[in-house]
């Protein structure tokens, strides 16, 4: 009996300094984390630059021809770094070209055999639909539409 007893405040011992050290872990971890929501130590300080503003959606205009894409670039900037993507989904990705720059109040023109998938697949007109086109480019720029 007494072992049971001494098996037992063994066992109970043993379970409280985990607790009181899970304890201890936890407000060491509280503690350190930084509670000047970002801000850095003075010793290291840096001046903030301010971000530039996200840019608003793309004003955009998007024809197929059957065989062409025609993108009009409505907006009074540049699109750079610009990648359009066609028949993309959640799953798996669509077609995509990249073009360096399409400027501001233009029509940019591609043939849809440009747009290949990144197992190197292109695109073919004939053998499928157009059933989406995605637009986005640096700043955040992003436009969506759907085909019918």
């Amino acid at each position: 009996m007494k072992r049971a007893i001494s098996k037992v405040k063994k066992n109970l011992s043993k379970m409280v300094i985990s607790i009181v050290g899970l304890g201890v872990f936890l407000i060491l971890a509280v503690a350190s984390v930084d509670t000047d929501k970002g801000q850095t130590p003075s010793s290291f300080t840096r001046e903030r630059v301010p971000r530039k503003p996200a840019r608003p959606d793309l004003d955009a205009r998007v024809v197929f021809t059957g065989t062409q894409f025609v993108i009009g670039n409505n907006n009074d900037f540049d699109w750079t770094n610009v990648k359009i993507e066609i028949n993309s989904g959640l799953i798996r990705g669509g077609y995509v070209l990249h073009a360096s720059c399409i400027k501001a109040n233009s029509v940019y023109t591609v043939g849809a055999a440009q747009f290949a998938k990144s197992d190197g697949e292109r695109f073919n007109p004939f053998s499928h639909k157009v059933l989406n086109v995605t637009i986005t480019c640096d700043d955040g720029g992003f436009y969506y539409a759907e085909f019918k």
